[in-house]
């Protein structure tokens, strides 16, 4: 039924997009008490899903008048019941009087109202949004963002599974703001949260986005962000705060950045009743790093939280993400400011004033600024990782919706197929049931009398290009523990093998995206070595003692997190395999870089003790160490090396950067070379004098010049030798001698020097530096490329 309301021409045509509440018992009234069905998504959005043409406004009242049916119909799963059909847009997804305000009592449905208008002027922007899919950018002023970002929360905000516990005071998660929350219910004189919420709700919709905005600016000018954030973790919240809930939305407007995400080409987004405002992925154990609102087959609209802005990146290397959704890079938006030089940015707004940013971005100046937005066209697996997100968080008694049929079949199948969705996809198999016999019923009517059914689904439908077939046997046959191995390497190493051969799948890519993490790591940490690379010098043992297996991944599993891979650490055997079965995959990988090999081996003193049993002994690598350092000492005198650090520098070049040995001396260099870098990494941290300590730490494109004069060389040694015997425990330089053994240990000492001088140039460069500057001075000392030769360096 219509709102009575008058509208402006340019108004009623903009209402047939929105939609509005359904009543039930016809009555003309919004003064007196009726049964309203009242959505919590949206007309306007369901409409987007709708089965056969949608109808303009006058078209579906002359319907309804005619045969007093609601001509708008959906797709419509119910998982508690396993049954689909399609039901009435008007019927779905809502609760009756969810919104009605019974203290209101000139206009009990004014929630309703306000909501619809909002819709309203949202389902605009998103009708224009589609629009500009094609030209793969979307320009909004700075108004119709706010009013677009506040129709987001305010959708999130009034679902009805939050209106009775958002303000509950017995609510475990609002234990720091029940004072908080009993004060204002007295205030107001309030008797229930649903009533509470319902206050809030209106005072979100009553005021714009600046307003909320200034509201909550002034609580941040007051009490500051950390003070704010404390207020709700460990303390109380004041009383007298009556717009605490503003700074809910300023957190919601200001931790996020707003991105617009496309489906593949013949892919579509699903629906589900908890898909506005669902959250997903970790940022350090805390929660929330997007947030999913599905308003389309086509298009979600993703908020994503800051941390993975790329200038952000920078600064939070360290904090471990956990996201199906971190291979989708979308770009934040680009500001073009009405104001400022050039136009492009804000020249006398004070950015660590959140009153000052406020009232700028609330003025008619600030009102003119706009935002090019890049829409980031998903691949198929990509669209079908975010369908995932939906599916894996619906709930027994929830329910979705889709548009194609046959669309859904395909997601719900790629779905199932996952080895890590088995119990979550049991919700699906009467929908997959059901749309297969569906499917089927249509083609018969359309194949060629020589071809089946099952073959013509299988031209559009085919799971089997979803998955590869041996791996998910293999998977879900150790996850019911039918297949059993000798040892966890054993069984991940077959696993890789299966993995190396089988078409790509959402297991592998997730494990190749955390491989290729650690390995980029090591390979910058270490000097460009070309010869070498992506040849497979030895190859992994496909079994290991058991012992060895548990010492591997107690070793590996936390260096490869400390590498910047995220590891699942979970209790469940997939989430075990997958950690296994990347650390297999990494080494791998690793053990054809000759650069990775040695950044690992030289990452901790247990990596040369546990990593040469991946490999048979005697690596075609370890022959020619032999053979090298065994010509080395028979030819020493006539080896044409300028000084000692030059051979040194060669040896460890020879010995310990060329893949996968086994052989003592590599080892030795190893295990030598990560003490050395292990205590003096840990030293190097404290305070030096100025001007060091104000210097830069890192420079990571430092290389060691490998030529210098005997008598720099001998110096460089002794010095470095003087201060290992008194920084690292039990180290005492060998003095050499005359047969093979007596001289490699003196040359390992060396080589492990020439590797930690190397570490330190490029990861404590300041104490480098201060260091070397204690050499007397006017030497013309230079011990890295590209840099002027000094005094120091």
């Amino acid at each position: 039924m219509t709102r009575r309301r008058r509208n402006t021409p340019k108004q009623q045509a903009r209402t047939e997009l929105a939609g509005e509440a359904q009543k039930t018992d016809g009555s003309p009234s919004s003064c007196a008490p009726m049964t309203q069905y009242q959505h919590f998504i949206p007309r306007f959005i369901l409409r987007r899903f709708q089965v056969g043409p949608v109808k303009s406004k006058a078209e579906r009242q002359k319907e309804f008048r005619r045969t007093g049916v609601d001509p708008e119909y959906v797709h419509y799963y119910d998982i508690a019941t396993g049954s689909l059909d399609i039901r009435p847009i008007g019927k779905v997804y809502g609760v009756p009087n969810v919104y009605q305000d019974v203290r209101n009592t000139s206009n009990i449905n004014e929630v309703e109202e306000k909501l619809a208008d909002l819709e309203r002027h949202a389902a605009s922007i998103i009708m224009d949004l589609h629009k500009a899919l094609s030209q793969g950018t979307f320009t909004l002023k700075r108004r119709s963002l706010e009013l677009l970002r506040k129709f987001l929360f305010i959708m999130h905000y009034r679902n009805v599974s939050y209106s009775g516990t958002y303000f509950q005071v017995d609510h475990p998660e609002n234990a720091g703001g029940r004072q908080w929350i009993e004060s204002f219910m007295k205030a107001k004189g309030i008797h229930s949260a649903v009533e509470i919420w319902l206050h809030f709700l209106k005072y979100y919709l009553d005021s714009s986005h600046s307003d909320i905005m200034r509201d909550a600016a002034e609580l941040v000018e007051k009490y500051g962000e950390v003070g704010l954030q404390k207020m709700i973790v460990e303390s109380h919240i004041p009383p007298d705060l009556e717009h605490f809930p503003a700074y809910t939305y300023h957190t919601h407007a200001n931790n996020y950045f707003f991105s617009i995400w496309e489906a593949a080409e013949g892919e579509e987004f699903i629906l589900t009743h908890n898909a506005f405002g669902l959250w997903e992925g970790l940022a350090g154990g805390h929660p929330d790093l997007h947030r999913i609102f599905i308003v389309s087959p086509r298009i979600a609209l993703i908020l994503r939280n800051i941390v993975l802005r790329p200038e952000v990146q920078a600064y939070v290397k360290r904090v471990p993400f956990v996201s199906s959704l971190l291979n989708v890079n979308p770009t934040p938006p680009t500001p073009i400011y009405a104001s400022g030089k050039d136009g492009t940015h804000i020249g006398h707004a004070d950015w660590n004033s959140a009153t000052s940013l406020a009232r700028y971005r609330s003025s008619q100046e600030g009102g003119n600024d706009s935002f090019v937005f890049k829409i980031t066209k998903l691949s198929r697996p990509q669209t079908l990782e975010l369908n995932s997100v939906l599916l894996v968080n619906v709930r027994k008694t929830g329910s979705l919706t889709f548009l194609s049929r046959r669309s859904m079949l395909r997601t719900a199948r790629a779905f199932r197929s996952l080895p890590a969705n088995i119990h979550a996809s049991e919700l699906l198999i009467p929908l997959i049931a059901q749309l297969t016999d569906t499917m089927k019923t249509e083609v018969s009517a359309l194949r060629p009398l020589s071809q089946s059914p099952a073959a013509v689904l299988d031209q559009d439908v085919d799971a089997l290009t979803l998955v590869d077939v041996v791996l998910y046997v293999l998977l879900m046959q150790i996850c019911t523990g039918i297949r059993q191995f000798e040892t966890a390497y054993d069984r991940a190493h077959l696993v890789f093998r299966i993995m190396e051969k089988a078409k790509p799948t959402s297991f592998a890519d997730e494990i190749s995206r955390e491989v290729e993490k650690a390995f980029k790591v090591c390979k910058d940490s270490e000097d460009e070595m070309p010869v070498g690379e992506g040849v497979s010098f030895a190859p992994l043992l496909s079994s290991i003692s058991n012992e060895s297996s548990s010492q591997l991944f107690q070793f590996m599993i936390p260096c490869m997190s400390r590498l910047g891979a995220v590891m699942s650490g979970g209790e469940g055997i997939l989430e075990e395999l997958q950690d296994e079965v990347t650390v297999v995959c990494f080494l791998a990988r690793a053990s054809s870089s000759p650069a990775v090999w040695h950044a690992l081996s030289c990452i901790s003193p247990q990596a040369p003790e546990i990593l040469p049993r991946l490999f048979k002994k005697g690596t075609p690598m370890d022959g020619a160490v032999v053979n090298f350092t065994r010509f080395m000492h028979e030819h020493v005198s006539s080896s044409g090396f300028s000084s000692g650090f030059y051979m040194a520098y060669s040896l460890r070049g020879m010995c310990g950067m060329v893949g996968p040995t086994t052989n003592p001396v590599s080892q030795n260099y190893y295990r030598l070379t990560a003490s050395i870098i292990q205590c003096l990494g840990r030293m190097t941290l404290g305070s030096l004098p100025e001007p060091y300590s104000s210097q830069p730490r890192e420079r990571p494109k430092a290389q060691l010049l490998y030529k210098m004069s005997e008598e720099h060389s001998e110096l460089l040694f002794s010095n470095m030798k003087m201060i290992l015997r008194k920084v690292l425990p039990g180290y005492e330089p060998s003095l050499g001698g005359s047969t093979l053994g007596q001289t490699l240990e003196k040359w390992i000492d060396e080589m492990a020097i020439v590797g930690c001088l190397s570490w330190l140039g490029k990861h404590r460069r300041n104490f480098l530096d201060y260091t070397l500057d204690g050499f007397p001075q006017g030497m013309n000392f230079k011990l890295f490329e590209d840099e002027e030769a000094t005094g120091s360096t």
